[in-house]
């Protein structure tokens, strides 16, 4: 069954997605293509392991008083939370919802049953018709193919469990590591130069992978292909960084993530 973890993560990688969307609306931007290699079920449950999760009570703390929340983030969640039989919605939702203009959506997902939820949310009557691509398998072998070109900007969107700097033996699907990036990069230096945001969250610091040391490993990569970096940290071990080319995103981004967490929870 398709779950969710309900912990900072989910609120770092949606604050700053809604954020963005935001900004790039902002620009005069009307036709968007949203690619999310690692997409979730518009409708999961929240996995067992968020009761030991020690960043889930805020989570918890932000989705009781969305009714108060004065961030576009928390406006979102609330009016999907009325229209989707979701505990939480994915990232695909949030951007169909707060998205005005044109969009198309590819979504790569490798899970059958999480590909089915994704299947039937785009397919329900009463939701925004959006033209779609799901690719059912591995994001790798789509990226290895053309990507769709015809649009005014992109944001595309990596959701690891992890990134994890060391090249192992058997690497684990839901992580990515050094060799995945040339696929990534490749893929973005076929698509038309126009407007486009990478945003690319890991959760973890285990196996040596420490903030510092990850920065070090992704950020120079991105720069080669003319991207500028930032990076918006939950905590020392949850962080979303931002590549963007052809687009202003706020410098302060970090800080009112933080002052927002900081607002919305009793832990900040």
């Amino acid at each position: 069954m398709p779950t969710y973890r309900g912990n900072r993560g989910n609120l770092l990688q949606h604050w700053v997605l809604v954020e963005l969307l935001g900004d790039l609306s902002k620009q005069g931007i009307h036709t968007l293509c949203y690619v999310d290699a690692h997409s979730m079920s518009p409708m999961p449950t929240r996995s067992p392991k968020a009761t030991t999760d020690q960043t889930a009570p805020d989570f918890d703390q932000v989705r009781s008083g969305l009714g108060d929340g004065p961030s576009s983030y928390e406006r979102a969640w609330l009016e999907l939370s009325r229209s989707l039989p979701s505990e939480y919605p994915s990232s695909a939702a949030f951007v169909r919802h707060c998205w005005t203009g044109r969009l198309h959506l590819l979504l790569c997902e490798a899970d059958t049953d999480t590909a089915d939820e994704i299947q039937r949310w785009l397919y329900r009557p009463d939701s925004r018709v959006t033209p779609f691509e799901l690719h059912r398998g591995d994001w790798r072998e789509r990226f290895a193919r053309q990507m769709p070109a015809v649009f005014d900007a992109y944001y595309i969107s990596f959701d690891p469990n992890m990134y994890d700097r060391h090249e192992v033996q058997s690497p684990k699907p839901e992580y990515m590591y050094p060799s995945d990036i040339p696929i990534v990069c490749n893929a973005l230096r076929a698509l038309p130069t126009v407007p486009m945001i990478v945003q690319l969250s890991t959760y973890s610091v285990n196996n040596d992978n420490s903030q510092c040391d990850v920065i070090g490993s992704l950020v120079p990569e991105f720069r080669k292909n003319n991207f500028a970096a930032m990076c918006v940290r939950a905590d020392s071990a949850m962080m979303s960084f931002i590549f963007s080319r052809k687009v202003t995103v706020a410098s302060d981004l970090e800080n009112r993530f933080r002052s927002w967490l900081a607002c919305r929870t009793k832990s900040g």
